[in-house]
């Protein structure tokens, strides 16, 4: 196993390659793997390991230009990973996971799971979460977005949930059956089994999404408390529109516009919060101009800010304020 990180962004088509640890003293087997995922996640032992003991991962990997199949055996460990915005480019990719022995536990901000054997689950790279495996034996597979581009959003409804099913069934058979061919096909091969298997898990995740219609209602409750509270502590911020906040809490846009759906959409909604807000300062300060409580809730312009308010309250701002003034002299 290479001494450097790994490279998630290498999907070049390559043959076959095994990757282990066991050729390293016991005393660096950990450091190297932990290097090797500095990348990517934030790796430990188990509780009461010593380097000792020897830290023993070893798997297979192909990469087949559609997906990147690995199957090998890992040692038990946990592993962290926070995805920084100000890092850039998403890393687009999600891993597929085929439980065969062991136990893997993942947390995320809305979901969390407990995989045993036979289990199969998803994961995003570009969401945060945090997990542990006990010694896992298994399957995983790269899955890049520009190769399920068509039901991108599927598949980021169904991340951290236990797929199950028929259909899951069938796509299990096939990763195994695939698992014992891979060693013996050409370059050409590869490629079109790397086709053949994007578009098996494609139709088999995405037909399988119907569990997910039944939590549909309390995952978006999550959703919508979280970009309520987002959205609320941002309110002056010009730039506050619905891709920054999916950006920021690592939503797809489709998923958060679902969870507001309901109250007539993320930027009407963000709109009637602005207006509320700059509305009670309106007729509780009598000493700030009308443009300065304006600028103050995240409007450029009076103009735009005046006629948004006429249409929230059917008055203009200076007429609410006329208007509150006299209630409180006659008062």
């Amino acid at each position: 196993m290479p001494r450097e990180p790994r490279n998630i962004r290498d999907i070049t088509p390559a043959p076959p390659r095994l990757f282990s640890t066991r050729y390293y003293p016991p005393s660096e087997q950990f450091e190297v793997w932990k290097t090797r995922m500095a990348s990517l996640v934030d790796v430990a032992p188990p509780e009461g390991h010593g380097p000792a003991h020897g830290f023993l991962v070893e798997y297979l990997t192909c990469n087949m230009a559609d997906v990147v199949f690995t199957s090998g055996r890992f040692a038990a460990q946990s592993f962290a990973r926070v995805v920084k915005p100000s890092h850039g480019t998403p890393v687009d990719i999600w891993w597929l996971y085929r439980v065969r022995s062991g136990e893997a536990r993942f947390e995320t901000a809305e979901r969390r799971i407990h995989a045993g054997p036979g289990a199969m689950f998803l994961i995003s790279l570009d969401q945060d979460f945090r997990g542990s495996i006990t010694d896992y034996d298994g399957l995983v597979l790269g899955l890049p977005r520009q190769s399920f581009a068509d039901v991108a959003d599927q598949l980021d409804g169904v991340c951290n949930i236990l797929l199950e099913g028929n259909l899951i069934e069938l796509l299990a058979d096939y990763l195994d059956r695939l698992e014992t061919r891979i060693t013996l096909m050409s370059s050409e091969e590869l490629r079109q089994a790397g086709r053949a298997t994007a578009q098996m898990i494609a139709a088999c995740i995405q037909l399988s999404s119907d569990r997910l219609e039944q939590a549909r209602g309390a995952i978006e409750s999550v959703l919508f408390e979280r970009a309520r509270l987002y959205i609320e502590s941002h309110l002056a911020d010009f730039d506050l529109t619905p891709d920054r906040i999916a950006q920021q809490l690592r939503i797809s846009r489709s998923a958060l516009y679902r969870a507001f759906e309901s109250v007539g959409g993320v930027a009407g909604y963000i709109l009637r919060k602005r207006l509320r807000a700059a509305h009670a300062e309106l007729v509780s300060s009598t000493g700030r101009q009308v443009q300065e409580i304006a600028y103050r809730h995240g409007f450029k312009l009076a103009s735009d800010f005046t006629r948004a308010f006429r249409r929230e309250f059917g008055v203009s701002p200076r007429e609410m304020r006329e208007r509150m003034r006299r209630r409180s002299t006659t008062g």
